[in-house]
């Protein structure tokens, strides 16, 4: 390809070939990607003529040939009968806007709604295939982290995104989190903005689409303002900018929208102080812009148990939900009309979830053999008392506030998924269940170092 780009600059010393009009102060006659080409010349028969015998030079030399069917001529502003003369030279067929390409929508207007169809079906088609898999909590929310929100971010990094669109993908990615589908549903047991809040604040720390949305634009401002050797960039100034401040640079009516848009967040950029400190750094890192448009959130009491819990991802989650006061028992579905029955399975009593943790005696005698094989004799007093109990002392440091962390999650959740196989399995209180919580809670630690050597699997004695 560059024997193709070293034939293709000699037109720049030919009189008779007439650059684009968008190209001809930076000289630009061909863009390549891997072994994608785009050729920019005026709509002219001369022009087109020259770039052709180019292209079929490089041919006769390397044996490489142009696929007419994969090749497309997009014009701008040509006369009907130039274009045909166009096509017969070329022997490509014409092509519309908008085309995809690298996954993206191309096209010279602003993006309607539509075209970021695709992008949800994409989704969509993902968490079909997931939802088959029957994942927990955990499972799901790694999911939206690592794959779905990689997914728009790499749109995000190309163009602005509109509102609509966030809130839409926003809300599929809530309803596969609490629902397990692909559908929208809007019952969820802790709001979408609070999941995406830092563990710090309460939250599981899923990226605030609106906040990331504004961090990738102002890096394209950035980009406009750092990185002069970016050929986008050259092209901007010489064309848009013109030597002008990106602050003080007054749009013109003409502007494309993305610019417009990008030009909209100034305000944003200039009052942050990252972006200061990032041009003094020659580096730009969008986490850091979107941690600073996120601003600081008010920690949670409890947020400090999740640093270095060892407990599986789902025992975890559902600790979490716990914590936030949001388990879907009997009581609180009752509460939104979904069931009528609140009969507690074990002692007759409402199924909330102060009951179902402590005060109830089969699981607050669960709570006490736990606590005392790892040598803490305390009787439980109730959920709030106990959450705040165990919030100091998870606060502190040594490899017993670690294992105690470890303890709560799995008795917590192995005390849930006895009460969800009673209700809708029919199966009885197992005695042996305080013995697969410790069988658990080794295995746990002992891929641990700081807690290996103090929990044995073999034995289950604590040293």
């Amino acid at each position: 390809m560059e024997y193709l780009h070293r034939c293709l600059r000699k037109l720049q010393c030919n009189p008779q070939f007439r650059f684009h009009p968008k190209c001809a102060k930076l000289g630009i006659t061909n863009i390549c990607f891997a072994d994608d080409l785009i050729l920019f010349a005026r709509g002219d028969t001369v022009s087109v003529q020259l770039i052709m015998q180019a292209v079929k030079g490089f041919s006769q030399a390397t044996g490489l040939k142009a696929n007419p069917l994969k090749c497309k001529v997009f014009f701008g502003g040509v006369k009907p009968d130039d274009q045909t003369d166009i096509l017969n030279i070329t022997g490509f067929t014409a092509g519309s806007f908008p085309f995809k390409y690298l996954g993206v929508p191309i096209t010279s207007r602003k993006l309607h709604i539509a075209l970021y169809q695709p992008l949800i079906d994409r989704i969509v088609h993902r968490i079909q295939n997931w939802t088959a898999s029957f994942l927990s909590y955990a499972g799901r929310r790694q999911l939206i982290q690592s794959v779905l929100n990689a997914m728009t971010s790499y749109w995000m990094q190309i163009y602005p995104m509109p509102k609509k669109v966030i809130h839409h993908i926003c809300a599929i990615c809530r309803s596969f989190l609490w629902n397990s589908r692909d559908g929208i549903n809007r019952k969820s047991p802790i709001a979408w903005e609070s999941v995406c809040e830092p563990r710090k604040a309460g939250g599981l720390n899923l990226v605030d689409l609106h906040c990331w949305n504004k961090a990738t634009i102002i890096k394209l401002l950035w980009n406009l303002q750092a990185k002069d050797d970016k050929l986008w960039v050259m092209w901007m100034h010489i064309y848009y900018l013109k030597g002008q401040p990106i602050n003080s640079w007054r749009i013109p009516t003409n502007c494309s929208w993305i610019m417009k848009k990008m030009m909209s967040y100034r305000e944003d950029m200039t009052n942050s102080t990252y972006w200061s400190n990032s041009l003094q750094a020659g580096r730009y890192i969008t986490r850091c812009m979107y941690r600073e448009l996120r601003g600081e959130k008010d920690p949670t009491p409890w947020y400090k148990f999740f640093y270095q819990n060892a407990a599986k991802p789902r025992a975890r989650f559902i600790m979490w939900i716990a914590l936030w006061d949001r388990l879907p028992t009997k009581s609180r579905l009752a509460r939104f009309g979904i069931i009528t029955n609140v009969e507690y399975m074990f002692c007759r009593m409402e199924d909330t979830q102060e009951h179902l943790m402590f005060d109830c005696g089969v699981t607050r005698n669960i709570w006490r053999l736990i606590l005392q094989w790892i040598g803490v004799n305390r009787i439980p007093t109730g959920w709030q008392n106990e959450k705040q109990w165990l919030c100091e002392e998870t606060s502190r440091k040594g490899w017993k506030r670690m294992l105690l962390k470890v303890v709560a999650a799995e008795t917590v959740y192995a005390i849930w998924e006895l009460r969800n196989a009673i209700i809708f399995k029919g199966h009885k209180v197992d005695d042996e269940l305080p013995e697969r919580i410790r069988t658990n809670i080794a295995t746990r630690c002992n891929g641990v170092p700081k807690l290996k050597n103090h929990v044995s699997l073999e034995d289950l004695s604590i040293r």
